[in-house]
């Protein structure tokens, strides 16, 4: 049994916020003046791996240990093999933690379910929902009823510190900037071989003054690629506003791609912004 590692899960929410990034950026800035041309197709990942140490066995084994930090009541049922814990629970994995009144784990089929004032915390970022569950045998997690997602990237001391050697990208600016979230479901497939997180919608993610709408969303970690489909809409108060069908975004290349965009609006930026 592999178990679910919830930081990833928060992280690969987190991209999702650069769809903001590129939609709010002025329409005329990413059509180029011969609309033909498109960006360059999605590279193979061809990194090479970095070496292993002889640790690393360790350090994996250190990365599946989930703890229960608190549970005013455990009962093991030896007939189900069913554990249930009630009452202020709380997990912790590594800097992640997660609230809720009532958790089950079905020891027979692998499975396990938390639901009740649901919150699980990342240092970047908040999911509240109503139930989380997990097969750990298929690899996947589900977050399901009224899900908020509050994000932030955190901004590291190094970084903060007025060093200006090395601008952030407009990827790295939005990311920064807390965004927010919603949407009926979270799908979660961490197995190694697909990595994909689905929040299916209506999606809407608000983030100052931009607002975005879909009808899904799709966060493929393998190839570092966010798909967007079904009413793409993005909206910002100064009247600027972006709707096509689908939106396909390469968060590593940092590029967009669109087809039957209409709706375009954008005005000249002034110097000052």
């Amino acid at each position: 049994m592999r178990y679910l590692r919830p930081a990833a899960v928060l992280s690969a929410v987190l991209l999702l916020l650069c769809v903001l990034a590129v939609l709010s950026l002025p329409i005329a800035a990413q059509n180029a003046d011969n609309e033909e041309t498109s960006p360059p197709p999605i590279p193979p990942r061809l990194e090479t791996p970095a070496p292993q140490s002889e640790e690393a066995p360790a350090d994996t084994e250190a990365d599946d240990i989930v703890k229960i930090e608190h549970a005013d009541l455990l009962q093991y049922e030896a007939d189900k093999e069913m554990y249930y814990l009630s009452g202020n629970v709380v997990f912790s994995h590594q800097d992640v933690k997660m609230y809720c009144d009532e958790a089950w784990y079905d020891e027979a089929n692998d499975t396990a379910r938390a639901t009740g004032h649901l919150r699980i915390v990342d240092p970047e970022a908040t999911i509240t929902g109503d139930l989380a569950a997990a097969n750990f045998d298929t690899e996947v997690a589900t977050v399901t009823g009224n899900i908020t997602v509050v994000a932030q990237k955190k901004v590291e001391e190094a970084e903060s510190s007025g060093d200006e050697e090395e601008k952030p990208s407009k990827f790295e600016e939005y990311r920064r900037k807390k965004t927010t979230i919603t949407c009926p479901k979270i799908v979660y497939e961490y197995n190694d071989d697909v990595k994909k997180m689905t929040l299916s919608g209506p999606v809407k993610a608000v983030q100052e003054d931009k607002t975005a709408w879909a009808e899904a969303a799709v966060y493929e970690e393998l190839t570092d690629i966010i798909t967007l489909t079904g009413n793409v809409r993005v909206t910002t108060k100064k009247g600027e506003e972006f709707r096509a069908p689908e939106v396909v975004i390469s968060v590593e290349e940092e590029w967009m791609k669109a087809r039957d965009v209409s709706g375009i609006t954008f005005r000249r930026r002034d110097e000052n912004e």
